[in-house]
């Protein structure tokens, strides 16, 4: 009997995420997330799923707006993504349109991160060469006294969260769920459905569902 079913992915994708992360282990939300540069070839690189909206059907990351997986973005806001749990025999793909979270959206996220993460968003040009490695750390002793903290004490009043770091909602378009099986007969489900692209907003029309071989 098929262990993947039904015509609405995001249920099923919240449920795994928090089974792996149940199961325990290391960044168990980590996914590869591939874009596309100008010259056409692809990139990949690991970030953080922070959030997922089984109501819209996106997943949410966050990163520099200036770096180049953002610069990427920028120019060609369409990405693929992967989600791997060896223990549990399990592997998630995401597809789809990228667009910027909304600013209270980011802010509120960037309030619950760890003071350090914080004060690097700040100094880190991210992606970009750094020829000396005690600078990042001179640059963050400055920015933190001008926050009025420590290079290890928070200061009182919080961190702002720069202007040029941020979320993005990956709004899929394709998803699908594998499940290993034995003699490599793999269980494969894909779900897809329409975007519709407005100047403002994403909709998203309803889900499509078919089996996949393996």
């Amino acid at each position: 009997m098929p262990a993947v079913r039904g015509d609405e992915p995001f249920a099923l994708v919240r449920r795994w995420l928090d089974e792996a992360a149940s199961a325990g282990g290391r960044n168990t939300n980590a996914m590869a997330l591939a874009t596309v540069g100008e010259d056409g070839r692809p990139a990949v690189r690991m970030v953080l799923l922070k959030e997922i909206s089984e109501t819209h059907g996106y997943v949410v990351f966050y990163t520099n707006y200036r770096s180049r997986k953002a610069r990427e973005l920028e120019r060609h806001p369409w990405a693929a993504a992967a989600l791997y749990w060896p223990g549990l025999g399990r592997q998630l793909r995401l597809e789809g349109r990228v667009v910027r979270s909304p600013e209270d959206e980011s802010d509120a996220y960037f309030a619950t991160r760890p003071y350090l993460s914080q004060l690097n968003a700040w100094v880190s040009a991210q992606s970009e060469p750094l020829a000396d490695g005690d600078d990042l750390e001179r640059r963050a002793a400055t920015k933190a006294a001008e926050l009025g903290g420590t290079a290890t004490e928070a200061p009182t009043a919080g961190v702002p969260r720069p202007p040029f770091w941020g979320g993005y909602r990956l709004w899929c378009d394709r998803v699908e769920l594998w499940i290993e099986g034995a003699g490599r007969f793999h269980e494969r489900t894909e779900y897809t459905r329409d975007l519709d692209l407005a100047a403002d907003r994403i909709d998203a029309g309803p889900w499509r569902s078919r089996r996949l071989q393996p």
